[in-house]
């Protein structure tokens, strides 16, 4: 799809990360859905992360889908955009400037985002490898095999892995559509 195509869900997008704060009923639906630790890291996403994965928890729930692990994978889908040892996060400029690199300059931005950095540049190593980051993270807190293979899985076009059971690769679907259309 084009950059001109896209661009209403790009201003929308953006104009909702500007927005600081996180509904007391989005704060409510995290709640009930996580565990402790797992609603600790939850709270270090960005306030849009926070919001955009109760969209997409929503969303599932809108549509019939009632598995604590997908639930759980929509709410910590993008859990690695923040840097599990405080090192840094992704912020706005980063979402902006991969938009634009990966359409104007996709080697430089694979170059950007290859390895972790330090300063600036994190946050483009994790906007890319957030999914793999996420899983890791979400298990070390205790979500459950299924749903880390969901968070990994949930970016890009394939199946998490070779000889994936068919419900799996169904929830992943609905998690991938929601997110794409949250």
């Amino acid at each position: 799809m084009s950059l001109i195509a896209r661009a209403p869900y790009r201003v929308g997008q953006f104009g909702r990360a500007l927005a600081p704060w996180v509904p007391t009923r989005d704060r409510a639906l995290a709640s009930a859905i996580l565990l402790p630790a797992q609603l600790a890291a939850f709270r270090l996403m960005s306030p849009p992360d926070q919001r955009h994965a109760v969209r997409v928890a929503r969303c599932l729930l809108d549509g019939g889908l009632c598995d604590p692990d997908l639930l759980v994978a929509a709410l910590l889908h993008d859990l690695g955009k923040v840097d599990a040892a405080g090192l840094g996060r992704v912020r706005l400029p980063h979402r902006v400037s991969k938009v634009l690199l990966t359409r104007y300059a996709p080697g430089l931005w694979r170059r950007a985002s290859a390895r972790p950095r330090r300063g600036p540049l994190r946050g483009y190593y994790l906007l890319r490898h957030h999914p793999r980051l996420g899983a890791a993270w979400a298990a070390r807190l205790g979500a459950s095999a299924h749903a880390c293979a969901l968070i990994a899985a949930h970016q890009g076009g394939g199946v998490a892995c070779e000889g994936t059971e068919v419900g799996f690769a169904r929830l992943l679907a609905r998690l991938r559509d929601a997110d794409d259309r949250s």
